[in-house]
């Protein structure tokens, strides 16, 4: 065995190329399930981190209607509790601009029982409050310029002024998490309450064993029926999302499982072929066959190893930077702890990757330890194709288990099945399609007397290598073209100018008549607003998490949020969002029994006509777009618009202005340029690692087409070189070389555009699942021009077996046969 072993190490150096290609679909293979299968449990742990930093232990928070006494938790679960109270109150604080003028700023009060707020990690243990002393962030601190010892003002109830001093400044922790909160002690927030009288609504539950988390639940549920209860870890909401993200990752592992599949696969059955002559050592030295077998799926188990190994490293160097941009919006926030992969989970993944690497040249090793050692001395090798019954079998079926499964267009798993049996049912069945056309060519060429075209045409249906190498094309490229369409989409939707106005201001609750001096500010000309929030709409009994939006009689001007077929929106209207249509199988014309704010004290049923679709969303994109009378909204979620539009001809002075003069009524003022900017960004981010995938597709194709050809050219060399002797010069077998690789490439790339089209329908359905949604934009032109150069780069591939060719010695050749 040791003879063994040091043969095939020497055999992995003497092919670097080969070796480095195996390793890199390995390692890429290995990254996206990590990625894929360790994002759940990784973002659920990331999400207790960043619940444990921001709430301590807290595992529930019960919101009552009416006060809470001191039998709050009598009967329930083992648990630890904190009464808190909150309320917003203001200081003063000077224009930076003009020191003569003050304006309100208002903040939030959180009172809180400090000996159970430590015992729950809410606050430090060092952090000692009462008699009117206060805490506050560091960034309120550094932001209004106040220090330990300095005394803040707070305005309470009738505009009471009370002063309490800074006593400590804190970090980004806790309760501190809210940069604009000032923390006090209980009792002292009676001295800013009319009466001096505090009433306890909010309660923070830390559960002792958090398997008893659900039943505390339900407890509190069934004590206080009407009380809002928030389970931080078991939220239904949050797992969703996790899902939703997983899913995802899946489909990205997918594709690019799929794209390097059948790379994997084409190199290592090229590579058994190619190593005959070891076989047939091994066999006449007397080494049996089963440790012949070991020993050549100990070659790919070894890349397997390697590539695994090094997809987990690559994944362990990004995992941490690559969550928290997922996690972090701004630089200060709470960065929680990224948790290292389960052993288990990596061990899974690199005996995957090992299996994985051993399973793809399975069929050929067993067909090289069945060949007759005098057939493997002889280098008899057989290159003429052979199209497998089986294999074709499995193919149509394949094709209408995805004819099936199209219909079920609800269901992600199936969707996915279907998208991944017509990418196979493609790889086993298009041999059939290339022969047939290398047929029909061969017969053209011969009526019109071009004899080495004819001969070319009938090499590219008959050889191995050319036919394996049309697969392998049709595959890889009809998959890059499913990742060009979709970034092709991604672009559009997020390139499209949907603003129409200069300045955007994002509301937080300011009531819109609050905002009417904008309108009176200098080179303003025009504002608008838009109302919409996030909501739990009941559709006929079914509750589904919507986005409710506000629409005026005339549309809007100033934005064009929607492709829809409504301009008007009547009191008892709506238009629904094609994926709610198709969702719940209704259509426009029919009436829908709706609720709203279901989680709310009362909620509002209404029974609404449907009168319009929503077909694409620009604003949010989740398919979930519930559009009503502006009217009847306001009546149900009050006057509270989330952006204010302004139409002027100074936006960055408009935008000065508004920042000096609005205190707490506008939380983020851009002008549209600065917000074109981010979303140019974050597009541009997204549309490059797309485009990467498709670089490392169709270079792995590349080098895998170029492996097949080098590797069919050997089996090949002495019917050249009998061709050769016979007159035909090498120039015409380059040509003839030349013109197979045209019409294998030409005949893969000619069905790989309508296929790769088809599939992205698919695709874009999938996505429409996850909650990514955006419409299709099939770029026709582009597709074709994309088909014809990725043609090009394969009809390129005929150079390096036409270079072989130069160097065969004919004579070595002719005395070998």
């Amino acid at each position: 065995m040791r003879l063994i072993f040091k043969h095939l190490f020497k055999n992995i150096w003497a092919h670097k190329f080969r070796t480095l290609l195996l390793i890199l679909c390995i390692m890429i293979c290995s990254f996206t399930a990590m990625l894929c299968f360790d994002m759940s449990g990784s973002l659920r742990n990331m999400l207790r981190g960043t619940l444990s930093s921001m709430m301590g232990n807290t595992d529930l928070n019960i919101i009552t209607k009416s006060p809470v006494g001191d039998d709050f938790a009598d009967g329930a679960p083992e648990c630890t509790y904190v009464k808190s109270s909150s309320k917003y109150t203001s200081f003063d604080r000077h224009i930076d601009s003009d020191y003569a003028y003050v304006n309100r700023k208002s903040l939030e009060v959180y009172s809180i029982d400090i000996p159970a707020a430590k015992k729950m990690n809410l606050v430090r243990k060092e952090l000692e409050l009462g008699g009117k002393k206060a805490a506050i962030p560091e960034n309120f601190a550094d932001e209004y310029g106040y220090k330990v010892g300095d005394t803040i003002t707070l305005h309470g109830d009738n505009d009471v002024a009370v002063d309490f001093t800074v006593a400590s400044i804190e970090k980004k922790q806790g309760v501190f998490t809210d940069e604009s909160i000032i923390v006090i002690d209980l009792e002292d927030v009676k001295e800013l309450s009319k009466g001096g009288n505090i009433e306890i609504t909010s309660i923070l539950v830390d559960v002792a064993d958090d398997k008893e988390i659900s039943k505390a639940e339900q407890f509190f549920k069934d004590k206080y029926p009407t009380a809002n209860i928030i389970n931080y870890l078991e939220s239904e909401d949050v797992q969703q999302a996790l899902d939703l993200l997983t899913r995802l990752f899946f489909v990205l592992f997918a594709l690019c499982m799929l794209l390097v599949i059948f790379v994997t696969i084409s190199v290592s059955e090229r590579m058994i072929v190619d190593k005959m002559s070891v076989v047939g050592t091994f066999r006449s030295l007397g080494i049996s066959s089963r440790k012949t077998t070991t020993a050549l799926l100990f070659e790919n188990g070894f890349f397997g190893l390697i590539g695994g190994i090094l997809g987990i490293l690559l994944y362990l160097l990004v995992k941490k930077p690559f969550f928290n941009s997922m996690f972090i919006g701004v630089e200060d926030a709470i960065k929680p702890e990224v948790p290292a992969p389960k052993a288990y989970l990596i061990f899974i993944v690199i005996a995957g990757a090992v299996l994985i690497e051993c399973l793809c040249p399975i069929k050929e090793t067993i067909k090289a330890i069945k060949t007759p050692i005098r057939d493997i001395i002889f280098n008899t090798k057989e290159t003429e194709y052979r199209s497998s019954r089986i294999a074709t079998i499995v193919g149509v079926l394949l094709l209408a288990a995805a004819a099936v499964t199209f219909f079920f267009n609800e269901s992600f798993i199936l969707t996915m099945i279907c998208f991944v049996c017509i990418i196979a049912g493609v790889a086993l069945l298009f041999n059939h399609v290339e022969r047939f056309i290398a047929k029909l060519l061969a017969k053209l060429f011969e009526k019109l007397n071009f004899p080495i075209a004819h001969l070319g045409a009938v090499e590219a249906g008959a050889k191995k290598s050319t036919v394996g190498s049309s697969v392998l094309c049709v595959t890889a490229a009809a998959l890059a073209i499913v990742i060009y369409i979709f970034s092709h989409s991604l672009s559009a939707i997020n390139g499209r100018q949907i603003f129409n106005c200069d300045v955007i201001n994002i509301i937080g609750g300011t009531k819109s008549d609050m905002l009417s001096y904008v309108d009176q500010l200098e080179g303003v000309e025009k504002t608008e607003f838009l109302y919409f929030t996030q909501d739990k709409v009941t559709f006929n009994d079914d509750k589904y998490d919507s986005i409710v939006y506000g629409w005026p009689d005339g549309g809007k001007e100033l934005i064009e949020m929607f492709d829809g077929n409504f301009v008007n929106i009547g009191a008892d209207e709506v238009c629904l969002d094609r994926l709610l249509l198709r969702k719940y199988k209704l259509k426009e014309g029919d009436t829908v029994d709706l609720t709203f704010m279901t989680e709310g004290y009362l909620p509002v049923k209404k029974t609404m006509k449907i009168t319009g679709t929503v077909t694409t969303d620009y604003c949010c994109a989740a398919g979930n777009a519930v559009v009503i009378n502006e009217d009847v909204y306001k009546e149900m979620y009050k006057d509270h618009p989330m952006y204010m539009f302004i139409k002027g001809d100074d936006p960055k002075g408009i935008k000065k202005t508004i920042q000096d003069h609005s205190a707490d009524l506008i939380a983020q003022v851009l002008t549209t340029k600065e917000m074109n900017m981010q979303r140019a960004i974050a597009n541009a981010t997204l549309t490059a690692i797309l485009n990467m995938l498709i670089l490392i597709g169709v270079g792995l194709t590349f080098i895998g087409v170029v492996s097949n050809q080098l590797i069919g050219l050997e089996g090949r060399k002495r019917e050249c070189a009998v061709m050769t002797s016979v007159a035909m010069p090498r120039s015409k077998l380059s040509k003839m070389f030349l013109i197979e690789n045209m019409i294998s490439a030409g005949t893969a790339l000619l069905f790989a555009v309508p296929i790769g089209i088809a599939m992205s329908y698919v695709f874009m359905r999938l996505m429409d699942l996850l909650q990514q949604v955006m419409p299709i934009e099939v770029p026709w032109i582009r597709c074709i021009i994309y088909g014809i150069f990725l043609w090009g780069i394969f009809v390129l591939v005929s150079l390096f077996p036409i270079r072989a060719l130069k160097k065969m010695d004919v004579v070595s050749q002719l005395k070998y046969e």
